[in-house]
């Protein structure tokens, strides 16, 4: 299948521990070797953090580069690994996936996460959901 690059937006809703936040951006967006790419630029002030989501039926990658640098692999299936770095901050956290689901049509993408970190410590851990909407600008 040829890759059709097209341009999306992207509407990123997260609860983290019952904090809620919203964010928009514009990307793009590919289907490749069974999987929907997605690249975008997220910016926290004048710091700059490349995005990709490498998203399947059954589980997906999130990348971070730049200002906020890690790996998230949610994947129901197995907990996984996460080497977290803000800044000059580094965390490792094991990520568990406590729901994934994606749905798909020709004018959009649906991804929702729910997931849970732990450092192993003891202490609480970091609950999370993610609902990420990606509509198709053009063909």
């Amino acid at each position: 299948m040829r890759e059709d690059i097209r341009n999306v937006s992207i509407l990123l809703k997260s609860i983290i521990d019952g904090e809620q936040t919203e964010h928009s951006y514009c990307g793009e967006y590919c289907f490749k070797d069974g999987s929907h790419c997605i690249a975008y630029r997220d910016y926290t002030g004048n710091a700059i953090t490349m995005v990709g989501i490498e998203a399947r039926d059954s589980a997906m990658l999130l990348h971070r580069v730049g200002y906020i640098t890690a790996d998230m692999f949610f994947d129901p299936a197995n907990d996984t690994i996460v080497k977290y770095e803000a800044q000059e901050l580094a965390f490792d956290f094991i990520l568990k996936t406590h729901g994934y689901q994606l749905c798909s049509d020709d004018k959009s993408l649906k991804i929702q996460v729910e997931y849970s970190l732990h450092d192993g410590s003891g202490e609480l851990n970091i609950h999370g959901l993610q609902d990420i909407s990606i509509n198709f600008i053009n063909k």
